[in-house]
């Protein structure tokens, strides 16, 4: 009785003859041409990758790394209103839903310019309407009241002694490759079982 395969080339079912070696996954010398070429380009592309990896610095990772940060806290408050102007998912997105990006950032309550050490940590970033969380120069009036409320919120939802921990001192990161990756592995997991996975 003849036995069939599915060739990897090709696709195509052929048949397997008793004198064919047990790992061959190919009809003819062609499709045997097009699997090993197949085969080089993926571990070719795979290297590639590796190698890339390898190259990439700490301010490479850290903006990789930011990118899963302000992605965790987007799904971690989706359904909640903007901490500093208040406007909730419907009106932000009807008014602001056409900007690029969307119509929602992660925005530090202390920003990581002058507070670089608290870059990820979570208690202080919140899911901000893009009209709050830029377009506000530093010394400019609107950057005032958006900062004054952005504070009102979090002692009224945390906690002044939360508020506090976040402005005292603390320690500084010192970024390395490897608490990079480290932080990269948790916020992919984080994301995972935000969107439900």
């Amino acid at each position: 009785m003849a036995r069939y395969k599915k060739c990897q080339g090709c696709g195509e079912k052929y048949i397997r003859e008793s004198w064919h070696p047990p790992f061959r996954t190919f009809c003819s010398t062609d499709c045997a041409i097009v699997i090993a070429r197949a085969r080089q380009q993926k571990e070719y592309r795979a290297e590639t990758r590796r190698r890339k990896v390898a190259l990439k610095t700490v301010s490479e990772w850290t903006k990789d790394v930011q990118k899963l940060h302000n992605r965790v806290v987007r799904l971690r408050d989706r359904d909640e209103d903007c901490p500093s102007c208040g406007r909730t998912n419907a009106e932000v997105e009807v008014t602001d839903g056409w900007k690029p990006g969307g119509a929602w950032d992660c925005g530090h309550f202390l920003s990581v310019g002058a507070y670089p050490e608290l870059r990820f940590e979570l208690r202080n970033s919140r899911k901000q309407c893009k009209n709050c969380n830029a377009g506000s120069g530093k010394y400019t009036r609107k950057n005032y009241t958006v900062g004054k409320q952005y504070r009102e919120f979090m002692v009224e939802r945390f906690g002044i002694e939360e508020v506090d921990w976040l402005e005292g001192p603390h320690e500084p990161l010192n970024l390395t490759v490897d608490k990079l990756k480290a932080l990269k592995a948790a916020y992919t997991a984080m994301i995972k079982e935000l969107e439900g996975r």
